[in-house]
């Protein structure tokens, strides 16, 4: 009978061998989760052993570096994935309109955008019939009148709604006036757009989701009136 012995060397050969093996982990997350655990076990095995020698020093320091940024990491990716990433302000829009992006993704988008106030008795035009299409709005609060040349309105935006999301498909000149009195929304421009279309694809895909999806609530909206 052959009696097994754990000795400092096993040890270490498991954890060295347990490490090489981690890489063959596809997912980045989980790798991380590893190298945790295993810093915490190489942390253990040092003071087990003792800490006289310059190799177990060394094993140590490199323990903690590991732990530390890797613990940093992982609380990064779960922290960008919550909603408490995202200012206060946000967090409602969010999750009634902009649930499709992560937290951090939607951040992101709104990185790229401006913010457009508007709170007075003289109306503002956000859009001009058959010009170039320049601006996408998404209006989180108030709302907008869609006119003709006479100024005779033909729909109404409200909160929730997009503009100039048809041009922004078709990338044909718009259909209409688009004033207000009383909005505050999301906005991206052309050049925007583009950026997010080139650095950020999934985004701008998620983005086409979204606006689809609204012009399917439109339809349905105006059939009923």
């Amino acid at each position: 009978m052959i009696n097994f012995i754990i000795t400092p060397d096993y040890v270490e050969a498991f954890l060295g061998t347990c490490e090489g093996l981690s890489f063959i982990c596809t997912s980045l997350i989980a790798l991380r989760f590893i190298i945790l655990f295993l810093s915490i076990a190489n942390f253990i095995f040092c003071f087990w052993t003792g800490l006289d020698s310059a190799e177990n020093l060394s094993i140590l320091f490199l323990a903690v570096l590991h732990f530390s940024l890797n613990f940093y990491m992982i609380s990064h990716y779960y922290y960008s994935r919550s909603i408490k990433c995202l200012p206060l302000g946000w967090r409602e829009t969010y999750k009634k309109y902009f649930s499709i992006f992560l937290p951090f993704e939607f951040k992101k988008m709104l990185s790229f955008a401006e913010i457009v106030k508007h709170s007075n008795k003289s109306p503002l035009e956000l859009v001009k019939k058959d010009s170039e299409f320049e601006y996408l709005s998404f209006v989180v609060d108030g709302g907008a009148s869609i006119t003709l040349e006479n100024g005779k309105e033909v729909a109404s935006l409200k909160k929730g709604d997009w503009i100039s999301e048809f041009s922004f498909i078709t990338g044909d000149k718009t259909s209409a006036n688009v004033i207000t009195k009383d909005i505050y929304a999301i906005s991206w421009s052309k050049s925007k757009l583009q950026k997010i279309k080139d650095r950020k694809p999934e985004l701008f895909e998620k983005l086409n989701s979204l606006i689809a999806k609204n012009l399917c609530y439109k339809l349905v909206r105006s059939n009923k009136k």
